[in-house]
């Protein structure tokens, strides 16, 4: 998945996790990412890319893209996350596909960025599928399919992905047969992790009683959670719930939304 630098320590915590280095140098390179050594990474991990290293290739091309120890170099990025994707690696297909797809400091090409999600998302790779299911779903560029967006949002939506779980949850109300319980419970999962606009859905929920029991007070919970996200639907369910409820059910509900915490499912 892209990600836009911000600061050494964002940077470096982007990439903690990654699979042992295979080739001289990455390991080196890592280190020194995570130390936000820009300039040792740069050295480390360029050597292990033109070594032929597919994760080394990645992250130097996200390094090049992002301008990370020196000016930004999107080409260069995109020929170093080709070289990393035609190896197979599930990350940097992502990338090369996220800058063909919207034409990010290389000629746009949505066809051919969909072909690179779709083949990381064969490896299981969540932030793939999610893209994919968005093009699918959208019918950006290609023909809408609801039913392959669905399957794909499901297999990004399991493996924890938050965005892709309130996006399932969308697509499972906006069926022919909407499915209120399953939409319920991926919106739920969503907003446990911090996924904002899950917020006011779950609010509407238990206030309609759609997919669950009616339950005023945990529909001011996430109400209030979703206004303070800035999300102007929750704004207004809070204010209309605030009228009816008493003031022990609202305090309840302050205190609840004061005491939420996000809790991601993966890293």
């Amino acid at each position: 998945m892209m990600f836009k630098t911000g600061g050494a320590a964002a940077f470096a915590v982007a990439w903690l996790g990654l699979a042992t280095a295979a080739f001289a140098g990455t390991a080196e390179g890592r280190a020194a990412l995570q130390a936000g050594d820009f300039a040792t990474a740069l050295r480390e991990l360029g050597a292990a890319a033109r070594a032929g290293d597919p994760q080394a290739q990645n992250l130097y091309g996200t390094m090049l893209k992002d301008g990370a120890g020196g000016a930004p170099d999107k080409t260069a990025a995109a020929a170093w996350y080709r070289r990393a994707a035609e190896a197979g690696d599930a990350e940097a297909q992502v990338n090369l596909g996220y800058m063909l797809f919207h034409g990010d400091g290389v000629p746009r090409d949505r066809q051919a960025g969909l072909g690179w999600y779709e083949r990381a998302a064969e490896q299981g790779h969540a932030a793939a599928q999610f893209n994919a299911a968005r093009v699918y779903w959208d019918g950006d560029g290609v023909p809408r399919d609801p039913q392959k967006a669905m399957k794909l949002f499901a297999a990004a939506a399991a493996a924890g992905l938050p965005e892709a779980q309130f996006s399932y949850g969308v697509a499972l109300l906006a069926q022919p047969r909407p499915d209120a319980p399953q939409a319920f419970n991926w919106f739920s999962r969503a907003a446990r992790q911090g996924e904002a606009p899950a917020y006011a859905k779950l609010a509407a929920m238990y206030l309609l009683g759609q997919g669950v029991g009616k339950d005023p007070v945990a529909a001011q919970t996430w109400a209030l959670l979703g206004e303070a996200a800035g999300d102007p639907l929750a704004k207004q369910l809070r204010e209309k719930l605030e009228a009816d409820l008493t003031p022990q059910q609202s305090a309840a509900a302050r205190q609840q939304a004061a005491a939420f915490v996000p809790v991601r499912e993966r890293e």
